[in-house]
């Protein structure tokens, strides 16, 4: 097997680990994630289909490969439940902002009638 097809999942390992390292800081109020690492995790999960789509075990007699793709599967089952969680936190976020928008109509309120007052 090419080692290149390995470097690709090498690489694709440690994007995917370092992207759910953020999104579990951003789950713990420490860290961020942003719209263009979401494009970039996006981009890789494309890039990396077909590799995925290609790999089975009778396929890659490669044992360090195969280990690669077990890792990467691993990595995909957490990213979906760490995207669950950035779901989760994007509108938790989402009811805070309304909330605080609520707080700033109702005080605009009570400084306009102040003004029709005074």
């Amino acid at each position: 097997m090419p080692a290149g097809r390995i470097d690709r999942f090498l690489f694709a390992n440690r994007e995917l680990r370092n992207f759910l390292e953020r999104v579990d800081a951003m789950v713990h109020g420490t860290g961020d994630v942003g719209p263009g690492e979401l494009r970039v995790i996006g981009r890789l999960l494309e890039t990396m289909a077909p590799e995925i789509g290609e790999a089975s075990p009778a396929a890659s007699p490669d044992a360090a490969l195969q280990v690669q793709i077990q890792e990467y599967v691993g990595n995909l089952r957490a990213l979906q439940a760490s995207l669950e969680q950035v779901r989760c936190v994007m509108f938790a976020r989402l009811t805070q902002i309304d909330a605080a928008r609520q707080h700033m109509d109702g005080l605009q309120g009570w400084a306009n009638a102040y003004r029709q007052t005074a």
